[in-house]
């Protein structure tokens, strides 16, 4: 008797482990691969010195964007956060958006950021395939 009840509850406890491993298997591989396209596009009608956007932990940067001038940044292995953008121009002024939209795990972005000539950050979401 105690021979079974050592073997069920190695069998049990296998069927755990084996349960947890497939669960975080899975939510690995949803969440695993998922990222945000983004471009930024200067229509402030100045030269941009420099500008930074982060998300993520990670950041995409340019120096000397030209008058309605564009880049295209890429992000992976995305989690929840948001994008903070820095610009300063070439007269100096900074502009500065700490917290902009919302990108996560799991899912794909397609988004666009844009400067203004009033130094107003704005995001644009697409469809992403």
């Amino acid at each position: 008797m105690k021979a079974l009840f050592k073997f069920s509850t190695i069998a049990f406890l296998l069927a755990v482990f084996i349960g947890l491993v497939a669960f975080f298997a899975i939510g690995n591989s949803v969440y695993s691969g998922k990222s945000a396209s983004l471009r930024f596009m200067n229509s402030t009608g100045q030269h941009i010195q420099s500008a930074q956007i982060s998300v993520a932990g990670q950041s995409c940067s340019v120096k000397e964007l030209g008058v309605g001038g564009e880049i295209n940044c890429h992000f992976e292995n995305l989690y929840d956060s948001s994008y903070s953008v820095s610009v300063i121009l070439q007269n100096g002024t900074v502009y500065t958006e700490s917290s902009l939209g919302y990108v996560t795990g799991g899912m794909n972005f397609n988004h666009t950021i844009t400067i203004n000539q009033s130094g107003v950050i704005e995001l644009a979401s697409s469809p992403s395939t």
